[in-house]
């Protein structure tokens, strides 16, 4: 009988084994690799530049903010965001200032502990004389956010349904990673959260619905909170 039960229990602590393995896979999976290095804590203040994935579609989708800023709140972090609808880290929609010097306004005036930068959008990347001027842009971006000691966060995205778009967003984050090697950035896997959201696209199938913003909050927030317990 006894010959019997431990076969059972051994089955037992197997698939007890493997159900643990696979819970921490599924949870470190929704976090960057590790948190981003920058100055000693404690994270106060967070500022998040990026374009309509954002801030919502010109109006016709919502944006993050709502979101994302009581989430921070509740551990005593501020939010800003700049950026916009059409921008991208290269070259910003018309009307708008670019990135590089809406970035360094922020970090001379709010000096935040943590910037994210999320940029989907790349005209023009089928033309590979566009991609050396965008791979400096990205490169310039991510020295400003880091002059000031401050832990910086790419954003890993899910891919839009035009196929022009697709090969895009692509290649952009193709040189955003280049851009960031040997810089001390981090990677939030916003893919990984709207890949396991509930409704989370818009009209488009693409730009995301407030569902879809949730996630996008609980991808950023994930990322502080994991900063946190490494730095305070």
């Amino acid at each position: 009988m006894r010959s019997q039960v431990r076969p059972r229990l051994s089955a037992v602590r197997s698939r007890l084994s493997l159900a643990a393995i696979a819970l921490v896979v599924l949870a470190t999976a929704c976090l960057p690799l590790s948190p981003a290095p920058g100055r000693p804590g404690p994270v106060r203040k967070v500022e998040v530049i990026g374009d309509s994935l954002t801030f919502g579609l010109f109006g016709t989708t919502p944006g993050v903010v709502d979101h994302l800023r009581p989430k921070l709140a509740a551990s005593g972090i501020s939010l800003t965001l700049d950026g916009g609808p059409g921008d991208t880290l290269e070259k910003p929609w018309p009307g708008h200032a670019t990135w590089a010097e809406l970035l360094q306004a922020r970090i001379d005036q709010d000096d935040p502990d943590v910037v994210i930068i999320q940029s989907i959008l790349f005209p023009g990347a089928e033309d590979p004389a566009n991609h050396d001027s965008y791979y400096r842009a990205a490169i310039r971006l991510l020295d400003i956010a880091r002059s000031k000691g401050a832990h910086v966060y790419l954003v890993q995205h899910h891919r839009p349904n035009n196929s022009t778009e697709y090969n895009a967003a692509e290649i952009a984050e193709r040189l955003q990673a280049q851009a960031a090697t040997d810089r001390g950035v981090a990677m939030i896997p916003l893919n990984w959260w709207i890949a396991h959201c509930k409704n989370p696209y818009a009209f488009d199938g693409w730009h995301l619905s407030a569902a879809g913003e949730e996630c996008w909050a609980n991808a950023a927030n994930s990322a502080v909170n994991q900063l946190r317990n490494d730095v305070g």
